[in-house]
């Protein structure tokens, strides 16, 4: 006997991955978690018998040869499966777009970074002509949509663009989709949504701004992720972690992240759960929210270690301008750089810059004698080669200089422009 799961807390998503592994597995049978989400939950409620899944309550799995694990790679994050851990013949197949966190030894792993994990199971599916019904190609459009915030996060990929409009050729519904993917919340969630407002910490990791919130209030099975991602955008913040009792014995931590270079997924391994850099959910067995929350706190302070940093992405000093050098002399340096701008540099110090927008005051031939002291600008903000590139960022916004002085020790060993940054965040170098 085949049979295929995925992680508890299912998601549309991991319910589209065991419906397409159906598919690419004949016979195959789907065990579903006890534990899914509010919509996912609302969904099966009328769709369920359209697809070969069963629940893992009172499933025996004595008779299992072949397990095929979908949107999660991790025993801790299936329910009861272990099992087959350690059982002589059992074969093992995964299918998964998390990176990192993986303890499950397999004959075969199909692992890509994509905004979700389905996408690669309808590719597969595509390629080897499966028919599907309109219905199964909703609930796939669900799982992409669910994932990538209908192609809108920062993990949605070309792929999940190409598979998203596959499924529209498909007769994948739109208005059902949208449907099960309201962002309109009942009370409980609204109450939840007001806690989280009314108990936050804001914490700036590398220039990013991230808020953990604890709800100290049992939640049962309303639906968290959503009250998440809707707290995220009220407060503006680049990443959140909500902090969730559920009951008197576990609790769950939900992280979403609206940058590629904050790893929120990060954070959540260490807990025990599961998740990409731009979402995430681990379930804690303990009754102490508030120590949760402290941890939580804890390692997202931790998280202020830049993985970019502006030593990666800074260029060369160029052309320094001493403070004693005449204007005319300056002028050929400047037309000789780039951005027609160079730092003011002596005995290994910044002690300014000249730019377009100095020189501009230069109105008389007879100024264009004066030393460039006399029309540099004066105490500009400079940065370290260790700090991150989000903290440069901040700073260009701040200040509109052309350049930043990278400095080290009190002497310039570089400099970054919004060029460098560019090459680095649009993966342009």
């Amino acid at each position: 006997m085949r049979i295929v799961t995925t992680h508890t807390n299912t998601d549309f998503d991991a319910l589209a991955s065991m419906v397409a592994a159906t598919f690419l597995y004949p016979g195959t049978i789907g065990i579903l978690p006890s534990q899914i989400r509010s919509n996912v939950k609302a969904f099966l409620s009328l769709h369920q018998d359209l697809f070969h899944i069963v629940p893992r309550k009172g499933f025996d799995l004595e008779g299992v040869k072949e397990l095929v694990v979908v949107d999660a790679n991790n025993w801790g994050r299936l329910e009861r499966m272990t099992e087959l851990k350690d059982r002589d013949g059992v074969k093992i197949h995964v299918w998964d777009h998390h990176m990192q966190g993986a303890n499950i030894e397999t004959e075969r792993m199909r692992r890509h970074e994509l905004g979700a994990n389905v996408t690669q199971m309808v590719e597969e599916m595509k390629a080897r002509d499966c028919a599907f019904s309109p219905m199964h190609a909703t609930l796939f459009l669900l799982g992409i949509y669910d994932d990538t915030g209908r192609l809108s996060y920062p993990s949605a990929t070309p792929r999940d663009a190409a598979m998203t409009g596959f499924l529209l050729e498909n007769g994948a519904d739109l208005n059902v989709a949208t449907a099960y993917l309201s962002s309109s919340f009942d009370n409980g969630q609204t109450d939840i949504l007001t806690s989280m407002l009314a108990r936050d910490e804001v914490v700036s990791v590398s220039g990013f701004d991230v808020a953990v919130c604890l709800v100290d209030q049992e939640c049962g099975s309303a639906m968290l992720a959503p009250v998440v991602t809707k707290y995220k955008e009220i407060k503006g913040v680049d990443g959140v972690f909500g902090v969730f009792r559920l009951d008197d014995q576990s609790c769950i931590v939900i992280a979403r992240s609206g940058h590629r270079d904050l790893d929120v997924g990060s954070v959540i391994r260490i807990l025990g759960g599961g998740g990409h850099p731009a979402a995430g959910s681990a379930m804690v067995k303990s009754g102490d929210v508030d120590a949760l929350y402290a941890q939580v706190c804890d390692l997202v302070r931790e998280m202020d270690k830049p993985q970019v940093t502006v030593a990666k992405i800074m260029s060369g000093a160029g052309n320094w301008l001493t403070p004693s050098m005449k204007l005319e002399e300056a002028r050929m340096v400047l037309d000789q750089e780039p951005l027609h701008a160079a730092l003011v540099v002596e005995n290994g110090a910044c002690l300014g810059l000249l730019g377009p927008v100095e020189m501009s005051k230069v109105k008389r031939p007879s100024q264009c004698a004066s030393p460039v002291k006399a029309f540099m600008r004066r105490n500009i903000q400079t940065i370290g080669p260790d700090q991150g590139i989000q903290e440069a960022l901040r700073l260009f916004s701040n200040t509109g200089v052309p350049m930043l002085p990278v400095v080290r020790e009190g002497k310039v060993v570089g400099k970054v422009t919004r060029t460098d940054l560019m090459l680095q965040m649009y993966d342009l170098g």
